[in-house]
């Protein structure tokens, strides 16, 4: 008989990786609306969906790769055994009613951009990841999370400036986080001999670059240079110290990417809000980083 152990669902989800949600639900919501007695309740909803639908994600990832993990990383929660195929089924149909349920609450805006985003979560699983557009699909789902936050009240994005820094995000943050779905792709084989190794940390000093423009234009607050700061030193660190073209180098940079996540929506909303919100969501940080020690992230 099959032994139930809760953290081998927590194993599945990827929990570490959850911490990086809800700034970007925080980043989206900020850019249409300021804190009111209802802000908690919908930004407390925003982020449950959102935490689902990754969930979603993640655990049909597994389902789909069921075989492949089984040579590959048979340590996993699926390809072990330990969680059956029945019961990770059964959490996204679950996940998925729950998701859908919850987005509806809120408005028929969130609950549209939440069923577009459930229909790109199983594209990506059973058709294009195996493609040359999964990356590029992984960085359209998180821009359709920051989307999610913003769907409390697009209304308020009304004037020219507003759309041009809704954009300007969305952009970044699809760039960065195609890029880590790229990166990703090698974590069990290496990088290809001839692959450009270089792009890569040139792509993030160009998204660096474009902040600090974005900034100097007066789009953004001078205070998001200061975590924008804090981001360069993490993304410097993390390509000194890739070293080996190898599986555990590629997973440790990936890991530090996804990280990063997180001190990337904290330089967007220290630019948008304020130094003060940009803090209140790198906290996040704190939870992740202690989890990452225990289970992996990618």
């Amino acid at each position: 008989m099959q032994t139930f152990n809760f953290k081998d669902y927590l194993i599945l989800v990827r929990l570490p990786n959850l911490f990086t949600l809800p700034s970007n639900v925080l980043v989206g919501y900020f850019m249409v609306s300021s804190m009111t007695m209802t802000s908690y309740v919908q930004i407390l909803l925003l982020v449950t969906t959102s935490i689902l639908l990754y969930c979603v994600g993640l655990i049909l990832n597994d389902l789909c790769d069921y075989s492949i993990d089984k040579k590959e990383r048979p340590d996993r929660p699926l390809a072990s055994g330990k969680v059956s195929r029945r019961a990770a089924i059964g959490l996204v149909v679950t996940f998925s009613t729950l998701a859908l349920a919850l987005s509806f609450i809120i408005n028929i805006t969130t609950f549209v951009i939440s069923s577009i985003l459930l229909i790109t979560i199983f594209g990506y699983d059973k058709i294009l990841k195996k493609t040359r557009a999964g990356p590029f699909t992984i960085g359209a789902a998180r821009v359709m999370n920051v989307l999610l936050g913003a769907s409390v009240d697009f209304g308020n994005i009304g004037s020219y400036p507003q759309f041009i820094i809704l954009t300007f995000v969305l952009s970044m943050t699809f760039v960065y986080v195609s890029l880590i779905g790229i990166i990703s792709r090698y974590e069990v084989h290496e990088f290809p001999k001839d692959s450009k190794l270089l792009l890569i940390p040139a792509i993030v000093a160009a998204i660096i670059f474009l902040i600090v423009l974005f900034s100097f234009a007066g789009l953004f607050k001078y205070e998001s240079l200061i975590m924008l700061v804090f981001f360069s030193f993490i993304m410097g660190i993390t390509f000194y110290k890739f070293q080996k073209n190898d599986s555990v180098g590629i997973q440790r940079m990936v890991k530090n990417m996804i990280m990063s996540i997180i001190v990337l929506d904290s330089t967007f909303l220290s630019g948008i809000v304020g130094i003060e919100m940009g803090l209140v969501v790198l906290v996040l940080l704190a939870p992740l980083l202690i989890l990452a020690r225990k289970m992996y992230m990618t």
